[in-house]
């Protein structure tokens, strides 16, 4: 039990959670979603600095994402969008290099 919880807060589950609240957050233009989002994807973001193609992006994802809240705030929702674009594409990104991976074991 003890090896599980860092998988679940530094990998998918928080990954995903946090991108789901992005999304809602836009689309229902929720800024508190997209707080909560960008306090989930900080710990995947950390993990994913370790990584030398985007060493120094990763720390700038959850700010992103809470760009997106403040212009979710003054209405302005097409920025909200384009905000949320690095971390979908990263996190994308990272599934592709994942799933490559396991197909070449």
């Amino acid at each position: 039990m003890s090896d599980l919880l860092p998988q679940i807060i530094f990998g998918w589950p928080f990954i995903i959670a946090a991108l789901i609240l992005s999304v809602v957050g836009v689309a229902a233009k929720l800024p508190k979603y997209l707080v909560a989002g960008a306090i989930f994807f900080m710990p995947p973001s950390l993990y994913m600095s370790g990584l030398p193609p985007i060493r120094w992006l990763a720390f700038l994802l959850p700010f992103s994402i809470l760009g997106a809240a403040y212009f979710v705030q003054r209405n302005r929702a097409g920025i909200a969008w384009m905000l949320l674009l690095p971390p979908v594409a990263i996190s994308l990104w990272l599934a592709y290099l994942v799933m490559e991976q396991a197909r070449n074991l």
